[in-house]
């Protein structure tokens, strides 16, 4: 078990968030987890690197490779993002730095845990694994020359320049057009290969056919449904998760 978190009950202020909402992820697993807008998807993934907002309130427990992460400190989770735990946003023209070239941004997040002279081989490297052919090229370009679907295989090859166990991904395909959301698609289905594991929060019903394993319905911070993604699509059980499929 790579992943266990139990009871997670988080609050933003007096907005009780997230209620009770249990969950395991075993190596080498893709884990899709699927829920309308506000439902607590994104809450989920920002409690597990601790990078809840100021005056947010989490209970529970989330053990990674059996150390416990609820309570550590901020030095202590950085230690483990990037390292072990790392999350590919849903909009990388926010997470990359318009005034550096791309190269320096993959290498600083190989950098942050290891100090031998080999950034510069790694992000070269890890730009190709994340499905990009002119590596040399991006690398040495700056954010704004490159197209959405770029981006976002950069923003892959930052969380995974540290091969880490986990990687979290929030909506990373949501802006891009249907060819490019299949390669990206391809990149966690890679990633699973590797043995690494995936927690992937997504609407779109394509995208968990597409990658996942195993599903998990959100609805307003609780967890209604759970299973394999044949159980989900064959025989959806709540109420809730038979109206998101008719949507689809």
């Amino acid at each position: 078990m790579l992943l266990e978190v139990k009871d997670l009950q988080l609050w933003y202020g007096d907005r009780h968030v997230l209620k009770g909402v249990s969950f395991s992820l075993n190596r080498g697993e893709v884990l899709c987890l699927v829920g309308e807008s506000g439902s607590g998807k994104t809450s989920v993934l920002y409690s597990l690197l601790g990078l809840l907002p100021k005056g947010a309130h989490l209970k529970g427990s989330v053990l990674f490779m059996g150390r416990e992460l609820v309570g550590l400190s901020e030095r202590e989770y950085r230690k483990i993002r990037g390292r072990h735990i790392s999350i590919v946003f849903q909009e990388p023209s926010v997470y990359l730095d318009p005034l550096f070239k791309v190269g320096p941004q993959v290498e600083e997040a190989y950098r942050a845990h290891y100090k031998d002279d080999k950034a510069k081989e790694k992000a070269i490297q890890a730009l190709r694994k994340a499905g990009i052919q002119e590596a040399e090229k991006v690398y040495e370009s700056y954010p704004h020359h490159l197209s959405g679907g770029l981006k976002q295989r950069v923003c892959i090859a930052i969380a995974t320049v540290c091969n880490p166990e986990l990687v979290l991904a929030d909506e990373p395909t949501t802006a891009l057009d249907v060819s490019l959301q299949s390669r990206i698609l391809k990149l966690f289905r890679d990633m699973k290969g590797e043995g690494r594991s995936v927690l992937l929060v997504t609407h779109d019903f394509g995208v968990v056919a597409e990658v996942a394993d195993r599903v998990m319905v959100l609805k307003e911070g609780t967890v209604v449904e759970e299973g394999s993604v044949f159980d989900l699509f064959d025989n959806p059980k709540h109420p809730y998760t038979q109206e998101l499929l008719r949507l689809v």
